[in-house]
């Protein structure tokens, strides 16, 4: 399947597209586990016209994977680095674009040390997502913890160290 998609950063243009995904696959597999809380958390901070902002200037980069002229994944990452979006619309699921999505930010992340902020990639897994951060070699640095309705298990990927 790698060969039939693509992995590249979006286009202002893009950018709500690539919110609107996260929301349907965040709708689809998460909301049985999130509650009204982390519903309206999650659907403000997709929404939010400063995240917007800060996309436009260059500190959200945002990457999305493509089946010819369809965007079919999204990832994003902030200072930190933290992954901060990171979903697969169902039907492409168990293809190998989560892990192409990682990869992506992880040759990007380590190419521009200067923007990294750090030589681990974090993330907030959700429980839908704690298997396949695992499989790529995150590994969890807490408890699972509840904020803004949303539970997650906090993760670290060593950049430096990972290998497929």
């Amino acid at each position: 399947m790698k060969e039939k998609f693509e992995v590249r950063f979006i286009g202002r243009e893009e950018y709500r597209p690539a919110m609107a995904l996260c929301w349907r696959v965040f709708c689809e597999f998460e909301s049985g586990l999130v509650g009204r809380q982390g519903m309206e958390s999650f659907s403000r901070f997709i929404n939010d016209d400063t995240l917007y902002t800060v996309f436009l200037n260059g500190g959200f980069p945002v990457a999305a994977a493509y089946d010819k002229d369809v965007m079919i994944g999204v990832a994003a990452v902030r200072m930190g680095p933290h992954l901060s979006l990171l979903f697969v619309e169902g039907a492409y699921q168990q293809m190998g674009i989560g892990r192409a999505l990682i990869d992506f930010f992880h040759e990007w992340l380590l190419a521009t040390r200067s923007w990294l902020g750090g030589e681990k990639l974090t993330v907030n897994a959700s429980a839908v997502g704690e298997g396949f951060y695992h499989r790529i070699g995150f590994k969890d640095t807490g408890v699972k913890t509840i904020k803004d309705g949303i539970p997650y298990t906090p993760m670290e990927l060593d950049l430096a160290e990972r290998s497929d």
